[in-house]
């Protein structure tokens, strides 16, 4: 389901089996303009792609199910991938994005569900950053303020993308969680790079800070007002 209404236009597209999740926000100002996160390989969403004369493409973390169509849509559109310093040392190294292990991510699926994985996975995929920033940055984005804040915990790259504006007709707080914040599930921190510590400490008081109204899109699964997920036990 997309979220689309008179100035909004995110459209949402799933990974199948893992159904992470990939954004195309539609710039406000400039419909041809977009950012995408989590970018994955999804043939329904070339008539969005090809409307668009640049995307600017920002990551909630390294691992290969949120980064597993990068390459692909280098091919679709002009495209900048704009990530953390942490993130882009990761992106080069199938051990490190973890697509070296991706079939373990599917262990609990049923047979027929891991076999379609498989099918689609490449198990030494890598692809590189274009430009990065130490540990947060902030950007303008159409009527949007973008600030990706460090949110360690499920990976030490781990990045939450929030979006704030005044603009009537627009949702006023988008905050995208990637992996830190997932509808109805735990926040798995027991990855390599993952911390509970971490996640404890700083992701946590952050996620907690966010008001009640603010619109989640998460890295897998339904999207939703804060109020509205489900949340997970340590939370």
């Amino acid at each position: 389901m997309h979220y689309l209404n008179e100035s909004n236009k995110i459209y949402v597209y799933g990974m199948p089996v893992l159904d992470s999740r990939m954004y195309i926000l539609i710039n406000d100002q400039d419909g041809k303009e977009a950012l995408i996160i989590d970018p994955l390989i999804s043939e329904d969403a070339l008539p969005v792609l090809h409307t668009l004369s640049h995307a600017t493409v920002l990551l909630t973390h390294s691992h290969y199910d949120h980064i597993s169509g990068m390459n692909w849509l280098r091919g679709q559109v002009e495209c900048t991938l704009l990530c953390s310093e942490c993130c882009a040392q990761k992106l080069t190294d199938p051990h490190k994005n973890l697509a070296a292990f991706a079939a373990i991510l599917v262990m609990d699926k049923t047979e027929e569900e891991q076999k379609l994985f498989q099918s689609i996975m490449e198990q030494d995929y890598t692809c590189q950053a274009d430009e990065t920033y130490p540990k947060e940055t902030c950007f303008s984005f159409g009527s949007y303020l973008a600030e990706l804040t460090h949110t360690p915990g499920h990976s030490e790259c781990s990045q939450c993308i929030r979006l704030t504006t005044s603009k009537k007709g627009l949702a006023p707080e988008i905050v995208f969680t990637g992996d830190s914040l997932v509808n109805g599930h735990d926040i798995i921190t027991r990855l390599p790079g993952g911390s509970k510590k971490d996640y404890k400490a700083v992701t946590k008081p952050y996620l907690d800070a966010l008001a009640e109204d603010t619109l989640i899109m998460p890295g897998h699964g339904g999207w939703g007002q804060k109020k509205e997920l489900v949340k997970p036990s340590d939370r």
